[in-house]
């Protein structure tokens, strides 16, 4: 029996070559649509849950809601509109403050939620989910000083948010490994009316500079929304041997 001929294969009937008999390419297809913004409804009905739970403190919860929201007018000021949207994490999360504010308020934002309790990592997971926020919101289960040795961590984020984590000294040896040199750490400040608040003792700083340089980082400005925040940049890498092992921050604070 005859071969076929390739190119006699590849012929019209009028004796031309056809077509070329692959499908043409598909158009690309469009990008998906945004995801919903998160119910403030929803949010409130988190923050409840999570109060009632015990993840957050007795106060009034508007007052605490504000309080979060400050830090999205300080980060704001920080990364304006036309920067690159930041990669913040908020260290010892808790019960959603400030992250989850933040999350919800500033939609350009990704935020890492961390959290060493088990219980309230499981909350923050389900609240994420709850609000459809787990294309931009992770949550670690881990120790601040873990995560500052974890390379998936250390010098990765733009900015460290810290609400009633400890002790300025722990707060910013916690901080620092985890931000990129420019990088920016945003903690709240006591009332100014209180011993050991931004406006006790006139001139004796709770972020001296000489201390925190060890850590790569430079106090900043103090900035007063409703509440006050201290910003702190970090002018260089943090030195490896930063954060020590797990509790000797507390235990023996560099300032």
């Amino acid at each position: 029996m005859p071969g076929t001929d390739p190119v006699a294969a590849g012929r019209s009937p009028s004796g031309g070559l056809s077509a070329d008999p692959s499908p043409a390419p598909a158009e690309p297809a469009a990008p998906p649509p945004p995801p919903p913004a998160a119910s403030p409804r929803l949010l409130d009905q988190l923050l409840e849950e999570a109060r009632a739970a015990g993840f957050l403190g007795p106060g009034p919860l508007g007052i605490q809601f504000r309080h979060a929201e400050g830090f999205v007018v300080v980060c704001r000021r920080l990364w304006p509109d036309g920067a690159a949207p930041p990669v913040l994490l908020d260290l010892g999360s808790g019960g959603g403050l400030p992250g989850l504010v933040v999350a919800t308020s500033w939609p350009e934002a990704s935020l890492v939620l961390l959290e060493s309790n088990g219980r309230r990592t499981a909350f923050l997971r389900e609240a994420v989910r709850r609000l459809g926020l787990e294309h931009r919101v992770s949550v670690h289960h881990d120790r601040a000083e873990f995560a500052g040795r974890d390379p998936e961590f250390r010098g990765r984020v733009d900015g460290v948010l810290a609400r009633s984590f400890g002790r300025p000294a722990v707060v910013a040896e916690c901080g620092a490994p985890l931000l990129k040199p420019g990088g920016w750490l945003i903690v709240s400040e006591p009332p100014r009316d209180i011993p050991g608040g931004p406006g006790d003792a006139p001139g004796r700083s709770r972020w001296p500079a000489e201390p925190l340089r060890q850590l790569g980082l430079e106090p900043e400005d103090l900035v007063r929304v409703e509440f006050d925040y201290q910003t702190l940049r970090q002018a260089e890498a943090c030195p490896d041997r930063f954060p020590r092992r797990d509790g000797v921050p507390a235990k023996r604070p560099l300032f």
